[in-house]
């Protein structure tokens, strides 16, 4: 069973909004003519059955949502690179949301790292199967 709507017809994002790309993906996904869900995590906690959720959705271990050059993470683990279980890393993202590495936008089934502004555009294509093809 999924915890994490997965409407079409809305752009959910999850975003730290102290994040400068953050507030950018915000910004460009309010602009678009979709209804939009803006999830601050430094506001609002998600779960770890969330946080797997939106991992294999994105097709990735929860372990690779976590900038592990973050300085709080430093500040917590040191400047090593950490081998962190599942556990572990949804630990990591329930007490520190700000140390995931790229905003995330979800539409319907797909999800998306937003590296770039130019990243969430694919969650905006609306459904063509109604438009006849010449």
């Amino acid at each position: 069973m999924s915890v994490i709507a997965k409407n079409q017809r809305q752009l959910t994002v999850y975003y730290d909004s102290k994040s400068e790309l953050g507030k950018k993906i915000r910004a460009r996904a309010e602009s678009s003519n979709l209804e939009v869900l803006t999830i601050d995590l430094l506001q609002t906690n998600l779960t770890g059955t969330e946080w797997t959720e939106i991992a294999e959705m994105l097709g990735v271990t929860v372990d690779k949502l976590i900038d592990q050059d973050h300085p709080i993470f430093k500040e917590l683990y040191g400047d090593d690179h950490v081998d962190l279980d599942k556990n572990d890393s949804i630990k990591v993202l329930e007490k520190n949301p700000e140390t995931l590495v790229f905003p995330i936008g979800v539409r319907g089934e797909r999800a998306v790292q937003v590296k770039l502004l130019s990243d969430l555009n694919p969650l905006f294509d609306s459904d063509t199967g109604e438009i006849p093809q010449p």
